[in-house]
């Protein structure tokens, strides 16, 4: 896996878009943008930052032929944090855990649903699933008698 490749890959398992893993990472938005393109590699000092801002090893995120880091098991210090992160407001916070917690692919699913929909159908369908669903012919309405209002069948032609 490519060095852009590993990166995006961890940027979504962190929760983590291009603008946040640069201001995490102390490296410009426009190199993180040229990082994740492909369109160019970092220098050593910025490979280092982003491996640390992702908390893995710059051996993992540098070098193509390692598909799992060789650190992965030593502990290690957690990434560090931003106040990216920390200055955002509890209920953003609790939406970043949420999203971590669910992964990337659930995440991406359910962002991609609300910008497809809009925020209120997509409001509306949640809370729809969380409403207790209400069976026909509950009791709120007499049933009608069916050999009355039914087509006739056997009738004799004549």
């Amino acid at each position: 896996m490519r060095f852009a490749e590993k990166l995006i890959k961890l940027m979504h398992e962190c929760g983590l878009n291009q603008q946040r893993l640069a201001r995490l990472a102390e490296v410009s938005d426009s190199e993180v943008s040229r990082i994740v393109t492909g369109k160019s590699y970092p220098g050593l000092e910025n490979a280092f930052k982003l491996a640390r801002a992702v908390n893995v090893s710059l051996d993992y995120l540098a070098d193509d032929a390692l598909d799992e880091d060789p650190m992965s098991g030593v502990p290690r210090p957690a990434a560090p944090t931003s106040s990216v992160i920390t200055d955002l407001p509890e209920a953003e916070r609790e939406i970043l855990e949420i999203a971590r917690s669910i992964g990337y692919k659930r995440t991406a699913r359910i962002l991609e649903d609300v910008r497809i929909l809009g925020y209120e159908a997509a409001v509306g369908r949640l809370l729809q699933t969380m409403r207790p669903t209400i069976e026909v012919g509950d009791g709120s309405r007499p049933a009608s008698n069916s050999s009355q209002s039914g087509p006739q069948t056997g009738r004799k032609m004549g």
